[in-house]
């Protein structure tokens, strides 16, 4: 829904609930959702009626109370994650650990949670480090960048091939991936497909190599693991790749672009966290509450009441993180960033046992991000003659953020390696 339409939406209180659309929320003022996200949760508090029915989709409950939200994500009994994504995915090949309840996720998810701890993390940082330096050096001599394409693309990506064992020269591909997943899935299916098909043959070709040559990456780990004495099925071992592609680097890429964003016109906060490092950690999480990425679906697998609402079984059910997080019961002054906001139990991750897997990762490329990139490039602002993008979907955040800033020196005379310099040549391609 396009700027022009967001008052309209917001004088109609009905159609704050009736015609609401996760997939393509409102666009206000300041080019994101958040107005929007705002004046519902007003209606809402007004009403003291934190659960509402849309019309979109053939229908769904929204819940976008905080206590309500954590309820639904705690109540597996009632709820199941087999609706993580809505509308739902009409594939053969299963999103595994996103869509499963346990106890077959429990069991799944003990094979990948060493891997994402955050002493393995930990491992990668100086590569991290090294390699946000050397996409800074690609660009830094310019004086602008489309940083969500340059930086908040590839960091991920490149993160997420490392820990899974792949080659960080496909980051390209594996980004295109996950677009496809979780935003043109929904708005251009016929579009997506194709590209799908290319990650389950991709991944087709991944399993049988490590089935073959097993090392000690996250997919050898998985393709030669037992779960109750057996092993993986080639839909589970497929669906276990496209859950850790798509949870490792779309919502990390979100949150660095719109913090970034943020960064770029927030001069007094870009100028305290260049000042004081030791806020960034906080500042990373406030971005999560403020600007949340991600809602998330349930499906009712039995009769039940939220907030006194009856919702039946077969329903669909979307958990609002972005409007539960700004709930004044839990939030003191939920419309203000605070970048040292402490306590923030904010549900931009997630809860329960579907808690984000790669939540220390996030905030550890997010951290190191914001902190290389005020290092090098301490004052910067949005490009005027150009418009930044903020985009739709399963998960929402820029996607385009265009700035402008001093040209500076690069740290390292030599070529970047091939992950670098495959993402500096695909960014530069959409300059």
């Amino acid at each position: 829904m396009s700027e022009t339409t967001i008052a309209a939406s917001i004088s109609n209180s009905q159609s704050l609930f009736t015609h609401f659309n996760h997939i393509d929320p409102p666009i206000g003022r300041d080019g994101t959702p958040n107005e929007f996200y705002e004046a519902l949760r007003d209606e809402m508090v007004e009403a003291n009626r934190p659960v509402g029915w849309s019309e979109a989709h053939g229908g769904f409950w929204m819940v976008a109370g905080y206590p309500e939200t954590l309820e639904v994500m705690h109540n597996t009994d009632a709820f199941s994650n087999d609706a993580v994504t809505f509308p739902r995915y009409e594939t053969t090949e299963p999103l595994m650990l996103a869509g499963q309840d346990d106890p077959a996720h429990k069991r799944a998810r003990l094979l990948v949670n060493e891997p994402f701890s955050p002493g393995r993390v930990m491992d990668f940082t100086r590569i991290l480090r090294e390699s946000v330096n050397a996409l800074i050096d690609g660009f830094i001599q310019h004086g602008r960048a489309d940083v969500a394409k340059i930086i908040g693309d590839p960091v991920p990506a490149i993160l997420t091939a490392l820990i899974l064992g792949l080659p960080a020269e496909h980051g390209p591909r594996f980004f295109k991936w996950t677009w496809a997943m979780s935003h043109e899935f929904f708005t251009d299916p016929d579009s997506a497909a194709p590209k799908l098909k290319e990650m389950y043959a991709y991944f087709e070709e991944v399993i049988e190599e490590r089935r073959r040559n097993p090392g000690a990456d996250v997919l050898s780990r998985v393709v030669q693991a037992k779960i109750d004495g057996d092993y993986l099925n080639h839909e589970e071992l497929i669906g276990f790749c496209t859950v850790l592609l798509l949870g490792g680097i779309d919502n990390t890429s979100k949150l660095i672009s719109t913090s970034l964003w943020r960064l770029a016109w927030d001069i007094e906060l870009r100028h305290r966290l260049t000042r004081d490092r030791k806020i960034i950690p906080l500042a990373v999480d406030e971005f999560l509450r403020y600007y949340s990425p991600a809602s998330v679906g349930r499906l009712v697998k039995e009769d039940v009441s939220v907030a006194g609402v009856p919702m039946k079984r077969g329903q669909y059910v979307m958990l609002m993180a972005p409007i539960a997080n700004r709930d004044p019961r839990v939030f003191p002054y939920p419309d203000t960033f605070i970048a040292d906001r402490s306590p923030n139990k904010h549900l931009g991750l997630g809860a329960a046992i579907h808690r984000c897997l790669g939540a220390h990762v996030l905030r550890v490329e997010s951290r190191i991000v914001l902190e290389e990139f005020l290092t090098r490039i301490p004052e910067f602002e949005l490009d005027r003659t150009r418009t930044p993008k903020w985009t739709a979907g399963q998960l929402g955040g820029m996607g385009s953020v265009p700035i402008v800033f001093k040209p500076g020196e690069r740290l390292s005379q030599g070529p970047p390696n091939d992950g670098v310099r495959t993402w500096l040549e695909h960014a530069m391609a959409y300059a």
